[in-house]
């Protein structure tokens, strides 16, 4: 997408496998549709990576610094061009937007409160003293 002018998708890294079934509609989109996105897409660098005996893999680094994976496992190249404008048309904005106040979300919050590490320290520290203490009685004798 553009911003300012700008398009905010830099590279998109294509990852296949030159002899996995998983990667068959990949090759078949980098020998049929490639080409053409590419005409359309001057702006765009698009590099292609074989990977032996892995899943392919479309990677997008955005101008922001962020990148988006997506794997295309056993997808024909109708769905993976789907994924390609998707990632070319999205800003690569992470989820640091999403407000989260709290870790805990319920309905009814407990009334004796939430449990963390520290919660029962001081009743394990006493449990500790007395039984070092009877040790000690123990081992006068």
């Amino acid at each position: 997408m553009s911003k300012y002018g700008v398009w905010m998708l830099e590279r998109l890294i294509i990852k296949y496998c030159d002899v996995g079934g998983s990667s068959r509609g990949m090759r078949l989109f980098l020998n049929e549709a490639l080409p053409a996105f590419q005409e359309q897409n001057p702006q765009l660098a698009v590099e292609e990576v074989v990977r032996r005996y892995r899943h392919p893999m479309l990677v997008a680094l955005y101008r922001n610094g962020r990148s988006k994976p997506i794997c295309v496992k056993n997808q024909a190249p109708k769905d993976i061009m789907e994924h390609i404008s998707w990632l070319r048309n999205s800003h690569g904005r992470g989820q640091e937007y999403q407000v989260v106040r709290s870790r805990h979300l319920t309905r009814s919050p407990s009334v004796q409160g939430q449990w963390t590490v520290d919660t029962f320290k001081a009743e394990l520290e006493q449990e500790n003293a007395r039984r070092l203490a009877r040790a000690a009685a123990q081992t006068q004798y």
